[in-house]
């Protein structure tokens, strides 16, 4: 976006919100983190936002929201980023069951005496 694009942005929200004001400093501003957007994306971020707010946007409202790490995935995305992972064989299995039972003092061999 150029920042003559970053003016005409915040002309059109002065002019769905009165108490907007428009001054160069705030383009100057608004253009730094918009510069990297299109104009089109974000009016249409603007357009869907005045719908349903009775209050002037702030940039982050507008800003196109990025997937990152800090989302958690559904199950299908999780399914995706995990590969397939193969069951444990029984050997595998009853050795770390076994170490299990040593590390909380159960013996084995007792229980199956008093049986």
């Amino acid at each position: 976006m150029i920042k003559r694009e970053t003016f005409e942005l915040l002309k059109r929200i002065a002019v769905f919100y009165d108490q907007f004001v428009v001054n160069q400093e705030k383009v100057n501003l608004w253009h730094e983190v918009l510069k990297e957007y299109t104009f089109e994306e974000i009016q249409g971020n603007l357009l869907t936002f005045v719908k349903d707010s009775s209050f002037p946007p702030k940039l982050s409202d507008l800003i196109p929201k990025a997937t990152n790490s800090k989302t958690v995935p559904n199950s299908e995305e999780t399914k995706k980023r995990t590969p397939r992972l193969e069951p444990a064989s029984e050997w595998v299995i009853q050795r770390e069951l076994a170490k299990m039972r040593a590390i909380l003092g159960i013996d084995r061999g007792a229980r199956n005496e008093r049986a």
